[in-house]
């Protein structure tokens, strides 16, 4: 499939649905890196770390050279599991 076209329909218009599901798998990538450290941490060290992370800029390096929409959806879709797994850390820590 052309890369260029791959989160659009066949008739050219962008499918969000493709754009969450690569989102939710770059995601899961990202953490499986991190499972070693995260694997061996305190929980507050992790969303420590969490929080750190340039969710922003390595999800807009892994797609460059896509649209521009696309990148921002892509963002918008990382951004937001990003915050829900980092809520969850810190309501599991009891800081919410």
């Amino acid at each position: 499939m052309d890369s260029g076209r791959r989160f659009y329909d066949p008739q050219g218009q962008l499918d969000p649905e493709l754009v969450e599901v690569w989102a939710e798998t770059f995601y899961q990538g990202l953490m499986k890196m991190m499972n070693g450290f995260y694997g061996r941490a305190d929980m507050a060290e992790v969303l420590a770390s969490m929080q750190k992370v340039p969710f922003n800029q390595l999800t807009a390096r892994e797609l460059e050279g896509e649209a521009t929409e696309v990148i921002e959806l892509a963002l918008e879709y990382v951004n937001a599991i990003a915050a829900r797994e980092i809520e969850y850390l810190q309501a599991y820590l009891g800081k919410l």
